[in-house]
């Protein structure tokens, strides 16, 4: 057993304790958390604030190999064509050390989960050996080809190898600009779990709408594309995979507020999550400085992923924070892959959001980087908040400004506890 206190403790799904004293067992189980109000035998102190294992709600490792790589700024149709030219310079070798150092760096930062995109099973073993929590996604791309029934099975494959690794594991699509309708409604009756690239950059949308752009013009030369419907990429999406019970909308970045609110009337087509699937959060008004956490829509069955690092990386852009937040939206954060990012490391991410939405409380931030990534991978049973009988890791955040009650260039994470 082992007892461990600090200046704060954020157990995320209740308001931040000061001097705040956790007891765990030996295997990193939550026995108890308390207000330390005087001094005591046995404890271990740290200065910093103490927080549950960060959850990365969305991220490439299998292109890990790819670091710097891809210049930045080029935005989203020369990174996606920069991306598969690059892959095929590096041999099986090098990817796998490149994955397996990611890997070994998430967790030492304070990573304890992952949902992880995965083309081919390269990664599976690494993952399978690895401390972190990884629930695969495993994609498909049809390219407007329509070739269902292949890539399907192929799919079905990779599929059956994660779980042969004991791999938590689902079938999902890429983006709405590589998928076509028939593929898009075939593989929504395979998988209640999706995790899919949203409105990452105008283009997309202008795919759609209007049939023209960057994106439109390059993947017309691949194969034939459909007419314009007026509408934004996510009608095409949400109109193909009305079966799924989880889905987790990646970017955002080019999400308008009509976009969101039709997403989320759109949800009273999907099935009700099974009862008891979802944890009730109870966010709080954080005390400092008195500024007020928004409370998620516990009642919807998509997560909103952000990857602020990654769109500044390619699009130079940034998603509508603010819009989300005012909407009640169910939030979590990734970092993507190391082809669009500079490392994995969440607290990047939260350093981020704190520079560019000085506004929003670090404890409603740190949420999105830890519960609702739980909540968007099903497994808040266990990860996201310190509340007893969860083994979520315990990280320590040092450097932290108390002053601003945030994070800061200075501050940095590592895991105390698995």
């Amino acid at each position: 057993m082992r007892k461990i206190a600090a200046h704060y403790v954020f157990p995320v799904s209740t308001p931040p304790v000061r001097n705040g004293l956790i007891t765990l067992s030996d295997d990193g189980e939550i026995l108890d958390l308390r207000q330390m109000h005087d001094e005591e035998e046995g404890v271990e102190f740290y200065s910093g604030v103490l927080a549950p294992g960060f959850v990365n709600a969305h991220c490439h490792l299998e292109l890990s190999h790819l670091l710097g790589e891809v210049p930045e700024h080029v935005g989203l149709t020369n990174f996606l064509f920069s991306v598969v030219a690059a892959i095929g310079k590096f041999s099986d070798e090098q990817i796998l050390r490149s994955l397996s150092l990611a890997d070994a760096q998430m967790y030492a930062q304070g990573t304890v989960a992952v949902g992880d995109i995965s083309n081919h099973s390269i990664s599976f073993e690494a993952k399978s050996k690895s401390p972190i929590f990884y629930h695969t996604f495993i994609e498909i791309i049809d390219l407007w080809k329509a070739n269902v029934d292949e890539l399907l099975s192929k799919a079905q494959r990779l599929l059956s190898d994660a779980q042969r690794c004991k791999l938590s594991a689902s079938l999902t699509a890429h983006a709405p600009y590589t998928m076509s309708a028939a593929m898009l409604r075939a593989l929504a009756q395979k998988s209640t779990h999706m995790s899919i690239h949203n409105q990452e950059c105008a283009d997309e949308n202008l795919f759609f709408e209007q049939g023209r752009g960057e994106l439109y013009k390059r993947y017309s030369t691949l194969a034939a594309l459909p007419p314009a419907t007026g509408k934004t990429s996510i009608h095409y999406t949400l109109e193909n995979i009305v079966e799924v019970e989880k889905l987790l909308l990646v970017h955002n970045t080019c999400t308008s507020s009509k976009d969101y609110d039709y997403a989320e009337g759109f949800v009273r087509c999907l099935p009700e999550p099974v009862e008891g699937s979802r944890r009730e959060p109870t966010p709080q008004c954080f005390d400092r400085l008195s500024m007020t956490a928004r409370k998620p829509n516990t009642k919807s069955s998509i997560s909103w992923v952000l990857c602020p690092r990654s769109n500044l990386y390619i699009e130079n852009a940034l998603p509508p924070v603010h819009m989300l937040r005012a909407k009640g939206a169910n939030i979590a954060l990734g970092t993507d892959s190391l082809s669009s990012n500079h490392s994995l490391n969440m607290l990047e991410e939260l350093k981020c959001l704190a520079q560019n939405f000085p506004n929003i409380p670090f404890a409603e931030a740190l949420r999105w980087a830890t519960l609702g990534g739980a909540e968007a991978l099903r497994c808040e049973h266990k990860f996201g908040s310190l509340e007893r009988g969860k083994k979520p890791g315990l990280v320590l955040l040092e450097n932290f400004d108390f002053d601003r009650m945030s994070v800061s260039a200075a501050t940095t994470s590592r895991l105390l506890t698995k």
